[in-house]
């Protein structure tokens, strides 16, 4: 058996290394796969965090209408809750969108108050008069003499997501539930009666 000595140097020249880094080509094709995946993932990006907004505005319009039974049935007094535009008392009523809200007592206290912030649009139904939704002690929404039922709608004016609103249900005596709006326009129009 015959055994070499090799001193790891080629005969001639410097050693020859491995190539590293990338070709312009390779650095090409991967800035172009790139390009296009972000072109259709934007989109997306962008509509998952519009119907976000819409889903935790709408919660939170929920959990004011819920702190006022609450509320209105631990004080044993109606509680209101209500648009407002300066967060110390409800706000004269008009078609335009609210810019925010507030849980306020018969004696004026203010319990909770809340904005939403622009381009987000906030409409009620026509049952709910003045914009106010009125708890008495007993914890139920009453309309005159009749349990009250109604809308408030959270709305962006955008196509994505297409279900770009979220209806929040006033079943009658103040159940709440969440649902997507059908059909909203670009113009977030106000909700119709339940």
């Amino acid at each position: 058996m015959r055994v070499s000595r090799h001193s790891g140097r080629p005969a001639f020249g410097r050693p020859k290394s491995a190539p590293c880094g990338f070709s312009m080509v390779e650095l090409a094709i991967t800035v172009f796969v790139l390009a296009i995946l972000t072109a259709f993932a934007i989109p997306t990006i962008t509509s998952t965090i519009n119907a976000s907004r819409l889903t935790s505005n709408a919660n939170e319009v929920v959990a004011g209408m819920q702190l006022a039974r609450m509320e209105a049935i631990r004080r044993n007094q109606r509680v209101t809750f209500c648009q407002s535009n300066d967060a110390v008392g409800c706000s004269a009523v008009g078609a335009g969108s609210w810019t925010g809200w507030i849980v306020i007592t018969d004696a004026g206290e203010v319990v909770r108050a809340a904005n939403f912030e622009a381009p987000l649009q906030v409409r009620s139904s026509t049952n709910l008069t003045n914009n106010r939704l009125v708890f008495r002690a007993d914890g139920l929404a009453y309309a005159g003499n009749a349990l009250l039922t109604g809308n408030v709608r959270v709305c962006l004016p955008t196509n994505t997501p297409v279900q770009n609103a979220r209806d929040v249900n006033i079943a009658v005596g103040g159940r709440l539930t969440v649902r997507n709006a059908a059909n909203v326009t670009v113009a977030c129009p106000r909700p119709g009666n339940l």
